[in-house]
């Protein structure tokens, strides 16, 4: 910069906006930290120690960061995922049950009645490979493929009953239709509107740190020597931390293109042995 010819610090530009949501939020807490050590003189926050045109810039932007940080929490924790999460842990356990009975009868000779029911049930179940530790959705979907036929025979439905788990059942399909309901809510609606929240927040934040910085490199150009010290400080702290979040966006940038060219690599094999295969048939 050309004030850096004057020996005048600076803070440098720097792409906030392109730096993804977990960095983003990392950045402004970082930014905030710094900003309100630097704002006082003293403990009791009493005598300010930043020009008045550099400080009547702060409170709008920790009420904006403040505002992301919010919209950043939801995103991550919806009230939605809290639900779906705990419904699928319900759905988790009874499955469990359901197939613990199904498995335990299966093996005991002597209730060659319930044996045979449960003989009967067994294929079926392990049909689909119903995996409760496996992905949400896709035990959603395994969950009601099993149910679709479980429910819709006669002969399941008898089995199912002589081996006292058909109320289990039909309240397993009961869990499995609240937790598709939650998941599309979660990943529809919700998932629209906590998008939207967070990127309108972050611009307000991305706006608020420029007018901030704007300010600050303004105020140095302009510093007597009461400023200088202060300024000078925070603008050496902020431009360490911009570096550091440069470096961090680096890095990660390398990994992703390092992952996409693997998983590239990975399906131009895929393709090549099974074009081979074909030529082979």
């Amino acid at each position: 910069m050309a004030y850096e010819i004057l020996n005048i610090p600076q803070v440098p530009g720097f792409a906030y906006d392109t730096l993804q949501n977990d960095l983003h939020i990392g950045f402004g807490g970082d930014m905030k930290r710094r900003i309100v050590n630097a704002r006082w003189k003293d403990e009791a926050r009493t005598q300010k120690a930043l020009p008045d045109r550099v400080d009547e810039q702060v409170e709008p932007f920790l009420q904006a960061y403040s505002a992301e940080d919010d919209a950043y929490v939801i995103q991550q924790g919806s009230d939605l995922t809290k639900q779906r999460d705990a419904k699928d842990h319900e759905r988790d356990q009874l499955y469990r049950e359901i197939k613990r009975t199904v498995d335990t009868f299966a093996t005991l000779s002597i209730f060659p009645e319930k044996q045979q029911k449960a003989l009967l049930m067994q294929p079926l179940m392990q049909k689909y490979r119903i995996d409760p530790d496996g992905g949400v959705e896709a035990q959603s979907v395994a969950t009601e493929q099993w149910l679709q036929e479980q429910l819709h025979n006669s002969q399941m439905g008898l089995a199912a009953k002589e081996l006292g788990i058909y109320e289990s059942i039909n309240q397993l399909k009961a869990v499995n239709d609240e937790v598709r309901r939650l998941t599309s809510l979660r990943n529809d609606e919700r998932s629209l509107q906590t998008a939207a929240a967070l990127r309108t927040a972050r611009a307000k934040t991305e706006r608020a740190f420029r007018a901030f910085v704007l300010a600050l490199n303004a105020a140095a150009v302009m510093a007597d020597e009461a400023d200088d010290y202060a300024l000078t400080e925070l603008i050496k702290g902020i431009s360490e931390t911009i570096r550091y979040y440069r470096q961090l966006a680096g890095q990660r940038k390398r990994k992703n293109a390092a992952i996409r060219k693997a998983q590239e690599e990975a399906n131009r094999k895929k393709k090549q042995g099974a074009a081979a295969a074909k030529r082979n048939e």
